[in-house]
């Protein structure tokens, strides 16, 4: 909202310092976005008038003017604009001066010297949208009561100061200039005008106005102009409209726009010629009806739009625009005003729906006070009187079926100081509720309070708190701690979790990357999936077909990621993403899952400096340090798996207690191919709602008694693990055995065909004394027995 300096002097007897007004309305709790001095870009700049042209002797398109700037002499310009003519009033720059783009000075074009230049509008700094078209032609043409000499700033209220405010929604009334001086009374404890007003009388037993949806419109008047006499506003006033963002049209549409932006209530004016019945009718429009606005578009109306009517048609979009066939033009003898009130919710979704967006809807999708329409009504009227603009009638014609309710609010001195937590005595809140013009009853220690019409935002005790607090002054809060108990909250554990598994993975050296949750179907080919998508995880509204459903994995994502990567020469990749995924297959609804992913490619520079490459032993060993960091689980890994992603024979499956929680092994070169990446790469994929996360890491005393190694080999079949036989171990040992490593694996002469030598090394280890021989001996006995049985181990 744009507020003029000059538009607020208006209500006041002395000027007003843009500063001050800066700082207090900031302190009554209307934030100052922006302040603009309008003129502070150029000086020296004066009215002249053409007293002589001549064409320059060397130059067709330049022109020797003769202006007369109110001195003896007259000075010597040569321009090269062709809209200037003898007689003509103009800005002239002098030398010395400035305008917008740079200084002046005395110049000299093809022989001839120029003692200044004449100014566009933009010259000036104002802005091309608030000019006619025929003021853009070139030099700025100026009004015929504008004195020679004049200094431009005055002429134009360019040494005016614009104030822009940030209103929040319930200050609607902040839209309306005089409810802003009302404020700045408020602050410097001025003395503010009434507005000069055209009384008038109801016209008795009227039936002009019909509102069939009263709902959407409580109120409506309407007023008729006679003899209008349509022609430029006065300057100052133009400049006025200028100054606040409005391009000045004629005295008739600038005296609406006026009073909109003085009053914060818009108005409309209709040709009463082009009006058919002698009847308004407020009613809302038929679907696909079709309606031409003032701005010349046609335009689809729908059945929850508010239309006003006469008795034949609809002539405007209820406070939003006018219709094209009641528009006011050069022809126009009368004119019917309207002052209206309508529904902010119905205003807003008309405007949203044809997309057309003007200063009057902004101000009713606010809401506005239905009491204001006499105000703006009886303004309007005023003005046209002052501008000799038209005969206004005596009466006007008004239906008003649903009353504005303005509330009557209670509250004590003790309620508002609880709040606040202040102590302000009840005469100076009463002073503060006087100073706002809101009417006070005291009652003992209550004070009813009844505001003002206009302001629609007070409508309960706390408003009334706000009030107060604002008036008073918000630095006069004191400074205090705040006070009360406060409760230690338990950490949330699956965040925690989450923490520690980041934690791990970086400090195994691998960098974390966030995809989306939403993929392509289609994504699920280029890892070897034959899936077309579950419909329960398909996004009803997807930001794009690329990103049409939940994921089921994290493969997609981190492939794409290691992709772009490799492709930018970044060879060696260490990976992992930790998110979620959706299962929708089974019946019911979908399940969230955390997954974990990590991928590490096998980064063959490592050759060059000897060291051994990444292989699937590298990811092995990253999933177990981690499972032992957050699990108590035993995990066993199954060879092969069904995903086509991986490569045959060279990946598995990762199961614990029978249930498979995910995948681990070489990705397949054709998928790798799809991405364009040359190296072997290993990936694994982890469910981790599916693993027994333990809640704490328990430690464990050191032991006091000393372990003992024992070396055991033996052949067993091809087809069994290595996990399957440490569980086997641990489990014959009465948790004796601390430690098992494998140290030799052997297939070849000397072992019969389908079975392998496996070699342990087995760590004994009793918490409670010292582990004999024989007790080792007994113990690794019993070991090698429960091998035989199980899996058919043979000691080599």
């Amino acid at each position: 909202m744009k507020v003029s300096i000059k538009w607020l002097e208006q209500y006041f007897d002395q000027q007003l310092d843009s500063n001050t007004i800066e700082h207090d309305l900031t302190k009554l709790g209307l934030e100052v976005e922006d302040k603009i001095n309008l003129g502070d870009k150029i000086s020296k700049i004066v009215a002249g008038r053409i007293e002589a042209l001549s064409k320059h002797p060397d130059a067709d398109k330049l022109q020797i003017c003769s202006i007369n700037i109110g001195t003896k002499e007259h000075l010597q310009i040569v321009t090269g604009a062709q809209n200037v003519y003898i007689g003509m009033k103009v800005p002239v720059a002098l030398v010395g001066s400035k305008v917008v783009g740079g200084d002046i000075g005395l110049s000299k074009l093809r022989g001839i010297e120029s003692y200044g230049m004449l100014c566009s509008g933009a010259e000036l700094g104002i802005e091309n949208s608030l000019l006619s078209e025929k003021e853009k032609e070139g030099i700025l043409p100026l009004a015929e009561d504008i004195e020679l000499g004049q200094d431009i700033k005055e002429a134009l209220a360019l040494d005016d100061v614009i104030i822009e405010l940030g209103l929040t929604p319930n200050r609607a009334d902040c839209y309306g200039i005089y409810n802003v001086a009302k404020e700045v009374s408020l602050g410097q404890s001025l003395k503010l005008k009434k507005l000069d007003l055209v009384k008038s009388i109801i016209k008795d037993n009227t039936k002009d106005i019909e509102i069939i949806r009263t709902d959407l419109c409580p109120r409506y008047i309407s007023r008729i102009v006679k003899n209008v006499n349509i022609k430029p506003s006065p300057v100052w006033f133009a400049n006025l409209i200028r100054n606040v963002g409005i391009r000045p049209i004629n005295n008739l549409v600038d005296i609406t726009n006026y009073v909109m932006f003085e009053l914060g209530h818009p108005m409309h004016a209709f040709d009463l010629d082009k009006l058919e019945g002698n009847k308004i009718i407020v009613d809302t429009g038929n679907k696909g009806e079709k309606f031409i606005t003032l701005d010349g578009v046609e335009r689809e109306l729908t059945e929850d739009m508010l239309l006003i009517k006469d008795a034949n048609k609809n002539i405007a979009l209820a406070g939003v625009m006018g219709g094209a066939n009641s528009e006011v033009d050069d022809n126009t003898s009368s004119i019917l005003l309207e002052a209206a009130s309508f529904n902010s919710a119905c205003i807003r979704k008309t405007s949203r729906k044809l997309g057309l967006r003007s200063e009057a809807s902004s101000r009713f999708e606010r809401g506005l006070s239905a009491d204001n329409c006499l105000l703006a009504m009886e303004r309007a009227c005023y003005l046209i009187e002052l501008l000799e603009a038209g005969k206004v009638e005596e009466s006007y014609q008004e239906s008003y079926p649903v009353k504005q309710e303005i509330p009557t609010i209670t509250c004590t001195a003790k309620y508002i100081n609880g709040i606040l937590g202040m102590n302000i005595s009840q005469e100076e809140i009463i002073g503060v509720f006087k100073s706002l013009n809101f009417k006070v009853e005291v009652l003992a220690e209550e004070i009813k309070v009844t505001p003002e019409a206009h302001r629609i935002d007070i409508q309960s005790k706390i408003d009334l708190v706000e009030e107060v607090v604002r008036v008073y002054g918000y630095d006069r809060i004191p400074s205090t701690l705040p006070q009360g108990a406060t409760n230690t909250l338990a950490e949330e554990y699956t965040i925690s979790l989450k923490e520690s598994i980041k934690n791990q993975m970086v400090a195994e050296g691998l960098s974390e990357i966030i995809t989306y949750s939403f993929i392509d179907n289609k994504d699920y080919e280029s890892i070897g999936m034959e899936y077309q998508g579950d419909d329960r995880l398909k996004i009803i509204n997807p930001l794009s077909e690329k990103q049409s459903y939940m994921r089921e994995k994290l493969l997609p994502g981190i492939l794409d990621i290691a992709s772009r990567n490799y492709k930018r020469q970044r060879k060696n990749i260490r990976i992992f993403e930790l998110g979620n995924v959706y299962t929708g297959r089974d019946q019911g609804l979908p399940e969230e899952n955390l997954n974990l992913g990590i991928l590490i490619t096998e980064n063959k520079i490592k050759e060059v400096h000897g060291l051994e490459l990444n292989d699937f032993y590298t990811l092995k060993g990253i999933l177990e340090r981690l499972l032992a960091k957050i699990s108590d689980s035993s995990i066993a890994y199954l060879p092969g798996t069904e995903r086509k992603a991986f490569h045959p024979g060279r990946s598995g499956q990762i199961e614990v207690k029978g249930d498979i929680i995910g995948e681990i092994g070489e990705l397949h070169p054709q998928i790798l191919d799809k991405y364009d990446i040359k190296e072997k790469t290993y990936y694994l994929e982890l469910n981790l709602d599916k693993l027994a996360i333990k809640p704490v890491t328990i430690y464990s005393q050191i032991a006091k008694f000393p372990f003992v190694e024992r070396d055991m080999a033996f052949v067993v079949p091809q087809e069994k693990s290595y996990g399957e036989m440490i569980e086997l171990i641990k489990e014959a040992s009465d948790n004796k055995v601390i430690g098992t490593r494998i140290f030799d694996i052997y297939e070849g002469q000397q072992i019969e065909d389908g079975y392998k030598s496996v070699a342990f090394s087995i760590t004994y280890q009793d918490k409670d004394k010292t582990l004999t021989d024989d007790e080792v001996t007994k113990l690794h006995e019993i070991i090698l027995n429960t091998l035989a049985q199980k899996i058919g181990a043979k000691l080599r």
